[in-house]
């Protein structure tokens, strides 16, 4: 979800007088982990080769889901978030591989982060990360 599709939608609901509350997601089942990674190769041009790890084995090793790997979950029902709601009263969501683009084009031109004091707590260690790597040989 581009958040300049969360504040348009905003926008325009603080506009109507129809208001409430929504889930501000895309669609169920639209875009994939498989997606956004690849939507990442193709933008920056990169030749790298996907390989999937199995959940159980980065659990075993002992990897955090969402601050080690961002965005890794396997709790049940995670993803699970309807938005057909928001949908109905005007969310619109632009293809993935857009907002990947946007965000590239901005970290190319010196765009950088808003810092955050909990930085240090996010990230997968040298050690965890030699797990990722055996995994392509």
């Amino acid at each position: 979800m581009d958040v300049q599709d969360v504040a348009a939608f905003a926008l325009d609901q603080a506009l109507s007088s129809n208001g409430g509350e929504f889930n501000v997601t895309a669609p169920l089942g639209r875009e994939t982990m498989r997606g956004f990674l690849t939507a990442c190769l193709d933008v920056t041009g990169s030749r790298g080769r996907l390989v999937w790890a199995p959940d159980d084995l980065l659990v075993t090793h002992g990897v955090q889901q969402w601050t080690e790997l961002p965005l890794w979950r396997t709790h049940a029902g995670v993803w699970n978030v309807d938005s057909t709601r928001a949908q109905a009263a005007g969310l619109r969501c632009r293809p993935l591989v857009e907002t990947v683009a946007a965000t590239w084009e901005w970290m190319q031109s010196g765009g950088v982060p808003v810092e955050h004091p909990r930085w240090a707590e996010h990230g997968i260690s040298t050690e965890k990360e030699e797990i990722l790597t055996e995994l392509g040989s």
